[in-house]
């Protein structure tokens, strides 16, 4: 499937423009559509930000999605660093949560998105926000988290997503690596259980040798292409299942 690409904005609900990559199959029906929530680099332009970003939105428009990935760090001026191993620096959860949840409004209002299908995909901080939106944001059919944490650490503050499951009323869909040095696994496996017991639609990969950020092909210290084949997979059928995606020929 041929994919377009642009790069746009869209406004947030303060007014401040949100500069957008945009990447949507080519053709006049209305397609289901996903916004992107992205890891601490962003959209800086280095191998594991933005080229990596844009190819993901690119994967997913060729499998009939139209895929937006919202630049709201820039929108906010701020931009993640590490110290003492804990990411700072990135706007608080209710600004990006804000952010992100304008972007799936943004989308439905688009000629080529159906409004009805519209889900959140995320990774590393991008996959905790994509938890907060299906808490959130109205009008989301589905989340995926691919290694968002799930319980907060001790010095976060305000509620973990673990927190908000009875608030999320769509399917619910995470992967993560077993070997994530940052995200201890009994935590993903407390937070599975947790949407167990809320009866919550739900699916939870682990995967044995994988660390965090395994499906990132532009960090060659982190990715795990076994894995990363793996939940691709899984994520597409899960999309495919609950945004009802056009087969592909």
């Amino acid at each position: 499937m041929s994919v377009q690409t642009e790069t746009t904005t869209y406004t947030a609900s303060d007014g401040v423009a949100v500069t957008t990559y945009l990447a949507r199959p080519d053709g006049a029906q209305k397609f289901p559509a996903l916004v992107l929530g992205y890891e601490f680099w962003g959209m800086l332009e280095v191998p594991a930000g933005a080229p990596h970003m844009r190819d993901v939105a690119q994967r997913f428009a060729a499998a009939g999605y139209v895929a937006a990935i919202p630049d709201y760090y820039a929108a906010r001026g701020q931009q993640p660093t590490m110290e003492g191993g804990t990411i700072v620096g990135s706007p608080s959860d209710e600004q990006s949560t804000s952010d992100l949840c304008d972007a799936v409004h943004w989308l439905q209002r688009q000629t080529f998105v159906d409004p009805d299908r519209v889900g959140v995909i995320g990774w590393c901080g991008g996959g905790r926000q994509a938890l907060f939106l299906a808490a959130k944001c109205d009008g989301i059919k589905a989340a995926a988290a691919f290694y968002g944490r799930p319980v907060n650490r001790p010095t976060m503050h305000g509620p973990s997503p673990i927190d908000l499951i009875p608030q999320m009323p769509c399917p619910i869909f995470g992967a993560y690596g077993e070997a994530d040095k940052g995200i201890a696994v009994d935590t993903v496996y407390k937070f599975r259980d947790a949407l167990e017991a809320a009866g919550k639609v739900h699916e939870i990969h682990v995967y044995p040798n994988a660390e965090h950020a395994f499906m990132n092909d532009q960090r060659p210290e982190g990715y795990n292409s076994e894995a990363a084949a793996a939940a691709w997979a899984s994520v597409l059928d899960f999309f495919g299942r609950y945004l009802r995606a056009p087969a592909l020929a």
